[in-house]
């Protein structure tokens, strides 16, 4: 990690500090985001909460891997 933050701070001329903070602020969106699309998998929310936080084509998307995994699982178990 160390390696990172001084490539990252010598190319971009900001500070430690700052590339931290924004390392901080999308490694916590990226954590968001997979626990919200976790949670919309298991039913834990709803599609609208869902959109509201990952947006409709993100949500689709989840619910085309889903229905794809279903399928496939029955396709399995079928044979």
């Amino acid at each position: 990690m160390i390696r990172e933050l001084a490539f990252l701070t010598e190319r971009t001329g900001q500070d430690e500090t700052t590339l931290l903070v924004r390392a901080l602020r999308l490694g916590l969106e990226i954590l968001y985001r997979q626990a919200v699309e976790q949670a919309f998998i298991n039913g834990e929310i709803s599609r609208e909460e869902a959109i509201a936080s990952l947006g409709l084509e993100r949500v689709e998307e989840l619910e085309y891997a889903k229905r794809a995994l279903a399928q496939d699982i029955a396709r399995g178990l079928s044979l």
